[in-house]
């Protein structure tokens, strides 16, 4: 199942100012008085009217989480609500973790591990319905007696703040793993930014609407809303395309997946669920997987100097189990550009992969003559792998990558430590590793 990669970081902050209804009864009167007011002609021809209604349904909307900060401890929390009383404490699974959840009459609360608030879900609003769709109704009509825009700004702010709660509420079912209704809270978000007073276009959470809706298994809006996302631009480093053609795969339809992967392809030939999905469709069709290599050389005919797309060759041909060729490639990508290390640091995978797959031969091996030649084999992968390592690891800025080569180069040099050259090279990758834990 995949998960929105996500900062926990929600803005569930309070603003806590006493003229906010105190409890659901005296939120249900502010409404009750707002709409009164609406309901005269004279007064509902004033923006000013609507605004009240609006702010009174939003205050509605928020006063079952008075008082509650996302981010706060448990018992720092049990303080603040120290009127009400927790109903039960139960472990829930949610999308992506275990909670300690505390239910109230009208709320869950979920902590994680640490007993620190993570996100929270509303289970007996003040109002049945959509509060919030309501005061986006209220805004609208606002915004249409507004003929002077006196108070655009205002509205503007408010309906900014319903889209921020939408998309609060949203991630918070996400985790507590209603796809369904996280789905649907997603794309009221979406739809949010896009409704005229805001006018804008949210591609954060139409991804994220696409993507929910299919663990909820709405795959017509999944695929409606990534070709939104295709249609502004926002393809995630090709992670659009690929998720847009799992939704089709699963679907049967293999000629829009195909349609998508490789359009993903020639946009961005490095993602590997774009490589991987258009090897196993080949397969899958009985189609000619050469067909991957007319679409890179094209690419590299109209942008020969683009290491990036060697690269990608050698990952197919690595895909294709065809080591020969992907060594070719991994170094040429390199050569073009030797600022372009992912060529190195893929050189030396395939060579400590190999390696690995040797030593997996060479344990069912009972023959000892064959064994001494997988074992002569596996030593030449390990060799081969280090110069390559350590060329991506000397000159490598991105910390991760210089990592990625640090780990095996440990092993290798290890292995091979009764040799002194490798002993002192085992301890600086062993020294740096160490560093970077604080050791």
């Amino acid at each position: 199942m995949k998960k929105i990669l996500i900062a926990l970081s929600l803005i569930l902050s309070l603003t806590m100012v006493s003229a906010q209804p105190k409890n659901a009864a005296e939120a249900q009167k502010a409404v009750a008085k707002a709409e009164a007011a609406a309901a005269d002609a004279k007064k509902a021809a004033k923006p000013a009217t609507w605004i009240a209604v609006a702010k009174a349904y939003v205050e509605a909307y928020d006063q079952p989480s008075k008082n509650i900060l996302t981010g706060t401890p448990q018992n720092e929390v049990k303080l603040f609500l120290k009127e009400q009383q927790v109903l039960g404490t139960s472990q829930k699974k949610g999308a992506e973790g275990v909670y300690t959840v505390d239910s109230y009459a009208d709320k869950d609360l979920y902590y994680n591990e640490a007993g620190i608030l993570d996100f929270f879900v509303i289970t007996k609003p003040v109002f049945e319905g959509d509060m919030l769709a309501k005061a986006i109704a209220a805004l609208e009509k606002a915004k249409a007696v507004d003929s002077k825009d006196s108070k655009a700004k205002d509205i503007q702010a408010m309906m900014q703040d319903i889209h921020d709660k939408y998309s609060n509420e949203a991630l918070s079912q996400y985790l507590a793993g209603d796809f369904n209704k996280a789905a649907e809270l997603f794309k009221k978000t979406a739809d949010c930014a896009a409704n005229p007073i805001l006018g804008q276009e949210d591609a954060q959470n139409t991804y994220y609407c696409a993507l929910v809706s299919n663990l909820a298994g709405n795959k017509d809006q999944a695929i409606a809303y990534y070709k939104k996302c295709l249609d502004l631009g926002f393809y995630q480093d090709g992670n659009t395309y690929s998720n847009l053609a799992d939704v089709y795969r699963a679907l049967g339809d293999n000629e829009n997946r195909k349609a998508m992967l490789e359009q993903g392809f020639v946009k961005f030939p490095e993602n590997n669920g774009i490589l991987i999905g258009l090897i196993n469709l080949y397969m899958e069709t009985n189609e000619d997987p050469a067909k991957l290599f007319d679409l890179l050389h094209t690419a590299q005919n109209l942008d020969p100097k683009n290491a990036s797309l060697y690269y990608a060759e050698a990952e197919v041909y690595n895909k294709l189990k065809d080591m020969e060729n992907a060594e070719k490639c991994y170094r040429k990508s390199y050569e073009i550009d030797n600022n372009y290390l992912y060529g190195m640091y893929g050189l030396g995978a395939l060579y400590y992969n190999n390696f690995v797959d040797l030593r997996e031969k060479a344990s069912n091996e009972l023959d000892d003559a064959k064994y001494a030649a997988l074992e002569k084999q596996m030593e030449e992968s390990l060799q081969k792998a280090v110069e390559p390592f350590e060329i991506a690891f000397d000159n490598a800025k991105d910390p991760d990558l210089k990592t990625a080569c640090a780990e095996p180069l440990k092993t290798i040099c290890f292995i091979f430590r009764e040799d002194p050259k490798y002993m002192e090279k085992y301890e600086k990758y062993n020294g740096y590793l160490n560093s970077l834990k604080g050791e």
